[in-house]
């Protein structure tokens, strides 16, 4: 799927990724990638956490984990699920 972050476009795939990886995202080759696997409120933290990678990639790793996990959390105490493919 192609997202539009800051207004750049990435190419965001949900596929198979080392075991000690969940996401990536490669600002310059504009890709986003999600581990499939994931479930859950997991799944919605780590493409939060991967998507600000694209947005500030400047940021320090800390900031990032930081702001994702708090982002996530509120969001899915808010009711925000994702729903499993069919």
């Amino acid at each position: 799927m192609r997202v539009r972050i800051r207004d750049k476009y990435f190419a965001m795939s949900f596929e198979r990724l080392p075991p000690d990886t969940d996401g990536l995202c490669d600002y310059y080759g504009r890709k986003i990638k999600i581990r499939k696997t994931l479930r859950a409120e997991r799944q919605l933290e780590v493409i939060i956490h991967e998507c600000l990678h694209a947005a500030h990639w400047d940021l320090d790793e800390t900031a990032i984990t930081e702001t994702a996990e708090d982002l996530a959390r509120v969001l899915w105490r808010l009711g925000y699920k994702i729903m499993p493919k069919t």
